[in-house]
């Protein structure tokens, strides 16, 4: 059943999943024995930082905007695309070779994915789905590593967002 009551335009936080998929990420990332990152956290993080201050292995969800995927003058399909970036370190300064940051990437890229490939953010339709990454880059001993995601969230001007009470796996 969809919550399309008089208060679903007002209750609706169109970017609600940002947080949501910090949460679920310091879940996979921070908790229990095998907890690895030091920080899970938003641009906001990753940017009021300099580099050589940053916080390593972290992992920062970024917004990338959406897209209309189909709409008409009652309803749209809105394709969220969202980026989660692992950022690791090496003791050495890595040159032109990326060996080293890829084996210390690679021990954690896969848990990223199993939690977040099929999970439905807060304020989303469908799960999240895994789209073709920008390339990781590196600069003098960090490499990033981003993924790359979309859902959707549909909604209507009549009823408002299509916003499902959903199994959040």
């Amino acid at each position: 059943m969809l919550d399309n009551g008089p208060s679903a335009w007002a209750d609706w936080n169109f970017l609600a999943a940002e947080l949501d998929l910090v949460e679920r990420i310091k879940g996979v990332a921070q908790s229990g024995p095998n907890a690895w990152a030091r920080i899970v956290g938003t641009r906001d993080d990753i940017s009021s930082v300099t580099e050589e201050q940053q916080v390593v292995p972290g992992v920062y969800v970024i917004y990338g905007g959406f897209a209309i995927k189909n709409a008409n003058e009652f309803k749209a399909e809105v394709e969220h695309r969202w980026r989660v970036v692992l950022a690791v370190a090496t003791a050495a300064k890595v040159g032109r070779e990326a060996s080293l940051l890829n084996q210390v990437a690679g021990k954690y890229l896969p848990q990223l994915l199993q939690a977040l490939h099929g999970y439905i953010p807060l304020g989303s339709t469908t799960p999240l789905i895994p789209v073709t990454p920008p390339p990781f880059s590196t600069t003098g001993k960090f490499g990033y590593y981003p993924l790359a995601f979309t859902s959707d969230t549909f909604y209507s001007t009549r009823s408002g967002p299509g916003i499902v009470p959903l199994d959040r796996r």
